[in-house]
Order: structure tokens, then sequence, then C-alpha cells
């Protein structure tokens, strides 16, 4: 199962739970209409699967901070099958939302942006398995949702700004992406790995993303992450290639 990446400061997950949280927020939070225009605009720079992948980034942030207030164990492991789904949607069995409800906000409450999370990860999997233009708000709400629960020593903005700025030069915004469309065939586009965000490197480098995806791809377990489709499902399905390695 993943573990906290090396960008996110290990006291983060226990520091106190001093943020404002309401009902309120939490559908603010959801509001296209409700975010930041200087973070809107900065997301906007990237490509596709930039967005996703930060809107999978910024998720993770807000579970980790939540780690040591509350169960964050299924919630990580659907965000494991998500980042596999970025290398291929074939590694994604459900992410099975049935569960997920929107009750507990309050301030103090840790399972109110948690639940928060859940619910934009659903909607990064409704836009993802579709190739909707609409990841690019939820990315933008998954970061908004991330700024808001994190402790000041997260330094969480100052990443986030060197985040978008690496994002932006390795991966800009293909000038064929119209946000106003219904989707947008993001085939041309590698697959950002999970490790490159604890870098940031530009220019990315082909071989060392193909060694983190590889990495990444022979630690998962779908036997114990129920999200996960089976090797012999995802073959069945018609994957090419040999699932959980970099092909």
């Amino acid at each position: 199962m993943l573990t906290t990446p090396h960008h996110i400061p290990a006291a983060t997950s226990t520091a106190a739970l001093t943020f404002n949280w309401s009902g309120s927020i939490a559908v603010a939070i959801r509001d296209p209409d409700e975010q930041p225009q200087r973070l809107a605009e900065a997301i906007w720079a990237v490509n596709y699967k930039a967005k996703a992948a930060l809107a999978l980034v910024c998720l993770e942030w807000t579970l980790w901070r939540l780690a040591g207030h509350t169960d964050i164990t299924d919630a990580v492991l659907r965000l494991e099958a998500a980042w596999a789904g970025t290398y291929d949607n074939l590694y994604i069995r459900s992410l099975d939302f049935d569960d997920v409800d929107d009750e507990a906000h309050v301030k103090g409450n840790p399972d109110g942006p948690r639940q928060s999370a859940l619910m934009l990860l659903d909607r990064w999997h409704f836009a993802w398995d579709r190739s909707r233009c609409v990841m690019e708000r939820v990315a933008i709400m998954s970061a908004n949702l991330a700024q808001r629960v994190q402790p000041d020593s997260a330094n969480f903005e100052p990443w986030l700004q060197r985040c978008l700025a690496a994002l932006t030069a390795a991966y800009p915004c293909s000038p064929m992406f119209d946000r106003n469309a219904k989707s947008f065939d993001h085939s041309g586009e590698p697959a950002i790995s999970r490790a490159w965000f604890d870098t940031l490197a530009v220019p990315p480098d082909a071989a060392t993303e193909r060694a983190a995806w590889d990495s990444f791809l022979r630690g998962l377990r779908p036997a114990d992450n129920p999200y996960l489709r089976p090797a012999d499902e995802m073959l069945a399905e018609g994957f090419t290639g040999t699932p959980y390695q970099a092909n």
C-alpha cells in the first residue's frame, strides 16, 4: 500500500486540526465558481495527464494530513488504484463510491475533509474513465482542498508553487485542449509517475520515469487491494503486455 511520499513532512499527519471546516465549506470546495482564480489559472497551464496526476497528489496531501486523526486505509487503497490507472485505466477494477457520504462536516472532525477527498476522487474517476475535460476542475478543487487543511509547518503552498512551475515547464497544456469541450484525447501524453512529484525534475528523464513506473507497478498487490484489477482480469479485458510492470 502507498506510504507517505517524501515531499510531505512526516509531522503533518499529527498536527492539530485547527483549520475551519463546515458543511458550507465542503460545498464550496466542490463548487467551480468558488475556486481561487490564481490557482485555477496556474492549473489551466498544464496538460491533461498533469491535471489528473496533480489532483491525485493533492488528494494525497489531504489524506496524509488526516492520517494521525482518522483511518485513511481504504481511501489510500483507492488512491493507489487511481495512480495505477493513470498508467493504464485497466488497472482500476472499481473505486466503489457507494459508501461515500457527505455527513461529517464540523470543525475538528477529520472525517469531513476525508469524505470530501473521496467525493473528489469519485469525480476524478468519472472524468478519467471518460477522458472528460472536467478533470481540470477536479484538479483545481483537489488543490484547493489540500491548501485549506494543511498546517503552516507543512509548507504546502511553496511546494505547490514549485510543483505547478515544474508541471508547466515539463508538461504544458496542449493548444488542442478546450476546457469547454466534453472530452479530450490525452493518449499522446505521457503518464506522470507518483515519484516525479518528489523531485519535480525538469525536464523529466524518460528512463527515470520508466524505472519509477516499473517499481511502482511491481510493488502493487492486487490481492490486497480490491480496487485493483488482477492480472488475469486485465488480460481478459484486452490489456496488451505484461501486467504489473512497465511495458
